[in-house]
C-alpha cells in the first residue's frame, strides 16, 4: 500500500467514526426523550368539544324552524323533543322570554290538522306532554288546555297526566279546565284525581272526597284514593277505606289501591270500632302493611269484634307467609288469641292459621 492509499483509508475509517459517533448522540437524545402522554386524542377532544346547553338546543330549533318547510318542521320538532326529554337535560328550567317562543314554534308545527295517523298522533302526544310538565306562559297553556278538550284521547291523557307541574302549565284556570272537562265526563278517571290536586292543591281536597263518594269506578276511585294520600292527612284514610269497603274493593288485594303504611299507622293511632275493623281488612288483603302496623294488628286479635279478630287473624297469618312479620312473633299472636277465643268459626280460623304459620317455622328453621 502506497502512501496515498494509507491516507484515503484512514480519513475513511475517521468519517465513519464520526458519523457513527453522532449517529449514537442522535439515538442517546432520542432515549432520553419521555414518552408522549397516554390518550392525547381523547383530552383533545374534550377541551374543544363545545359545551351543549339546554338553552343552545332550544335557540338552535327556534333558529331552524324559521326556515324549515312544514314537513321539515315536524322532523326538527321530534329531534327537538328527544333531545330535551334525555337525562341530560332533566329539571332544565327556560326564562319566560325563552318560553314563550318555543311554545309559539311548538304550536306552529299543528296549526294545520295532521292526517291522524300514529306518528302524527305521537308527536302531538310529545308536545302537549313537554310543553304541560316544562314550558309555562300563556301560549304554552292554551296550546295545552285546547288539547286536553279536543283531544284526541293519547293526548288528552297525556296533558291531564302533565299538567300542574311547577316548571310547567298551572294555575286556576288549568284547574278551572280540569275541574269543567271532570264534570263533562272528558277527563280520562285514571288521571282526573292527581291532576285536581297539582292544579287546584288544597282547595281541590273536598272536590276529591266528593268525586270520590260520587264513583263506583274502580279506576276513579283508584285514582281519588292515591290523590288524597298525597295530602299527608291520616283521617282521608279513614274516609278511603269506608268508600272502598262500600264498592268492595277492601277485601281484594288485586282491587285495592296503594295504601301508605305511614298514613294507615297514624290513622289506627286514634280509630274507633269501625275505622279498626277497616284497617285489619285493609291488611288482610295487603299483608305487606302489617309489617309496620304489627301493633294494630294486636289490637285487632283483641277487639270485641269479631270480624276484626278474624280479619287480624288472617293479616297476620298472611304476613309471616309473605315473610313481612317474624314467624316466632305471628305464632306468639295468634296462639294467644287462640287460648281466649270462644267464638267456634274463628276458633278454626285461628288453628288454621296457627298450623300455617307453624309450617313456615318448620320450613325455613326457625328457632
Amino acid at each position: 500500500m502506497n502512501r496515498i492509499e494509507a491516507v484515503a483509508g484512514a480519513s475513511l475509517v475517521a468519517l465513519v467514526a464520526a458519523g457513527l459517533g453522532h449517529k449514537h448522540k442522535e439515538l442517546t437524545k432520542l432515549a432520553e426523550t419521555p414518552a408522549p402522554p397516554l390518550r392525547v386524542l381523547p383530552r383533545i377532544q374534550l377541551e374543544t368539544r363545545p359545551v351543549r346547553t339546554f338553552d343552545d338546543a332550544v335557540a338552535g330549533y327556534l333558529s331552524a324552524a324559521e326556515a324549515a318547510s312544514e314537513a321539515d318542521k315536524a322532523a326538527q320538532l321530534g329531534s327537538l323533543l328527544s333531545a330535551l326529554e334525555s337525562p341530560e337535560f332533566d329539571g332544565e328550567e327556560l326564562d319566560s322570554v325563552t318560553a314563550e317562543s318555543l311554545a309559539k314554534a311548538v304550536s306552529s308545527v299543528f296549526e294545520k290538522p295532521g292526517d291522524g295517523g300514529p306518528q302524527d298522533v305521537e308527536l302531538r302526544r310529545r308536545a302537549v306532554g313537554f310543553l304541560a310538565s316544562r314550558v309555562s306562559g300563556r301560549t304554552s297553556r292554551e296550546f295545552v288546555l285546547k288539547a286536553m278538550e279536543e283531544g284526541p284521547q293519547e293526548v288528552r291523557d297525556e296533558a291531564f297526566k302533565r299538567v300542574g307541574s311547577p316548571t310547567g302549565v298551572r294555575g286556576s284556570a288549568v284547574y278551572a279546565k280540569v275541574k269543567e272537562l271532570g264534570e263533562k265526563g272528558l277527563a280520562p278517571e285514571a288521571h282526573l284525581p292527581a291532576a285536581l290536586r297539582r292544579t287546584g292543591g288544597v282547595k281541590a281536597k273536598e272536590g276529591i272526597v266528593a268525586l270520590m263518594a260520587s264513583t263506583s269506578s274502580a279506576k276513579l276511585l283508584t285514582g281519588c284514593a292515591i290523590a288524597l294520600q298525597d295530602y299527608r292527612d291520616p283521617e282521608l284514610v279513614g274516609a278511603i277505606l269506608e268508600r272502598l269497603e262500600q264498592v268492595g274493593m277492601i277485601e281484594s288485594g288485586a282491587k285495592l289501591p296503594w295504601i301508605s303504611p305511614a298514613l294507615l299507622d297514624e290513622h289506627l293511632k286514634s280509630a274507633d270500632k269501625q275505622h279498626l275493623r277497616r284497617g285489619m281488612m285493609a291488611m288482610a288483603a295487603r299483608p305487606a302493611l302489617v309489617k309496620t302496623g304489627i301493633v294494630h294488628a294486636e289490637k285487632g286479635l283483641q277487639s270485641v269484634d269479631a270480624d276484626t279478630r278474624r280479619f287480624a287473624a288472617v293479616a297476620v297469618k298472611k304476613a309471616v307467609v309473605a315473610k313481612v312479620v317474624d314467624a316466632k312473633q305471628g305464632e306468639s299472636l295468634l296462639a294467644g288469641r287462640l287460648q281466649v277465643e270462644t267464638e267456634p268459626v274463628l276458633k278454626a280460623e285461628l288453628t288454621g292459621g296457627l298450623e300455617r304459620v307453624r309450617s313456615v317455622i318448620e320450613q325455613t328453621g326457625v328457632q
